[in-house]
């Protein structure tokens, strides 16, 4: 705050100093164009008084004089109004103006005068014209003294002007020398100050350029960590990848074997019907082989009957004896007949046992597959159970592993943008370390500027 304080006061001072000098300028150049001015009066005033006497000297011999006159008129307007061909200005002078006014009037009948002298030249109207032109140059002089008198005014006033200034100027000297003085106190103790601030700045900026050096250090080694980091991430998220590769194939043979058990439970099941079956028709089999075999007995029994009134009848038709002859050959092929019954009857109960024996086998065998097939369905159920398990599990695992392979893959892209934010602050710590040297070395040419300050206060 000293320092601004300090730097508002020089600048105050160097505008005052800048007003004042641009002040003084511009009261001198306005002075002097005063005085310019006025003595452009007055010498036009003896123009005007000069050129009269002239003009009355060739007028009385004779002369053209019509551009003495135009001049007359165009320096009395000048002097009476002003005018900027001749760089003539209006004063504003009471006495000057009266004066000017008189001449003014006594020029128009000064040239009425000529004009009667030129048109009757004789020694009467000479004597005129010599007289108009005496109280003319008397009034001219009196223009010239009262223009020479307002000069002399001005001239008065520019050195009572010049005398104020130069006092003012003086004052001011004064007062600049004590600011100059009380800056050059306060600047003495902020040099002090900033000599101070600065070797503790430099202290403070070397134990920073330590540290920034340090965390440079540590942060390229961290970058380095997390590149070795992210690779092994990298690397896991393309096992939990390949994993859940396995474990999809897996799953889906799984699911194959569980459809394949399915299909074979249906298969089993399908079997268990069909042996069920099998077992009904045998049994409903047995049963019509105990029929066969009791119609096969019936017939044996009716073959024996036969044979046995075949042979009655043979009997008989040998008692008959002629008659009976015909009869015995009937009762013999029917005892023939009923010898053929009982043999094939007999065949028939052999057979119908041998049906029996194997009916007996096959219900034992048929209950015997019964119980495989029925092993089989409860085994095939404990399959289709495992299998659905297996499956469940396969299941569990594939999402186990494709969050695995989720969180390793948002691990990846933390840790690369943990890497990329390293980067930044290990850019950002050279930078600081580039900057806080190049503030080390602004801070020492400061110090330098400090001590070459402390030398010249």
């Amino acid at each position: 705050m000293n320092q601004f304080r300090i730097i508002n006061q020089l600048r105050i001072t160097v505008f005052v100093l800048l007003g004042f000098a641009i002040f003084n300028l511009v009261t001198i150049y306005h002075q002097i164009d005063g005085m310019t001015s006025d003595g452009r009066i007055v010498n036009y005033a003896g123009i005007i008084r000069g050129n009269t006497q002239r003009l009355i000297k060739l007028e009385l011999l004779e002369q053209n004089t019509d551009n003495i006159v135009s001049l007359l008129d165009k320096v009395i307007q000048g002097l009476r109004k002003g005018d900027s061909s001749l760089n003539l200005v209006r004063i504003e002078d009471a006495d000057f103006q009266s004066k000017m006014a008189q001449i003014e009037q006594s020029w128009a009948e000064l040239k009425t005068t000529v004009k009667d002298y030129r048109a009757n030249p004789t020694s009467p109207g000479k004597d005129r014209l010599l007289k108009a032109s005496e109280d003319y140059w008397t009034l001219t002089n009196a223009a010239v003294s009262s223009a020479e008198a307002f000069a002399k005014r001005n001239v008065q006033a520019s050195k009572n002007l010049a005398i104020i200034l130069f006092v003012a100027n003086l004052v001011i000297l004064v007062i600049i020398w004590n600011i100059s003085q009380y800056i050059k106190s306060r600047l003495t103790r902020t040099i002090n100050t900033l000599a101070s601030s600065s070797s503790q700045i430099s202290a403070t900026i070397d134990q920073q350029e330590r540290i920034a050096s340090q965390q440079a250090a540590s942060v390229n080694e961290t970058t380095t960590t997390m590149d070795e980091l992210e690779a092994s991430c990298r690397q896991a998220a393309e096992q939990a990848k390949a994993a859940v590769t396995a474990a999809q194939q897996a799953l889906g043979l799984a699911q194959g074997g569980t459809q394949a058990v399915e299909a074979t439970l249906e298969g089993m099941f399908t079997l268990e019907k069909k042996v069920g079956a099998i077992a009904e028709q045998i049994v409903y089999l047995s049963e019509q082989a105990e029929q066969i075999g009791s119609i096969s007995q019936l017939v044996s029994d009716l073959a024996n009957k036969t044979n046995m009134l075949a042979f009655n009848s043979s009997v008989e038709a040998v008692r008959a004896g002629e008659h009976g002859k015909g009869f015995a050959v009937v009762a013999n092929e029917i005892r023939k007949l009923a010898d053929q019954s009982e043999k094939s009857a007999e065949k028939i109960g052999v057979l119908v046992s041998e049906i029996q024996s194997a009916i007996n086998s096959t219900v034992m065998v048929t209950d015997e597959g019964t119980k495989t097939v029925a092993a089989g369905v409860q085994t095939a159920q404990k399959t289709n159970h495992a299998f659905t398990g297996v499956a469940d599990a396969v299941n569990k695992v594939v999402l186990n592993n494709q969050q695995i392979s989720l969180n390793l893959k948002q691990q990846v892209d933390a840790m690369q943008q943990i890497i990329e934010a390293m980067e930044t602050i290990n850019r950002g710590a050279k930078e600081t370390a580039s900057g806080i040297s190049q503030t080390k070395s602004g801070t020492d040419q400061l110090n330098e500027a400090a001590l070459v300050l402390k030398r010249i206060v």
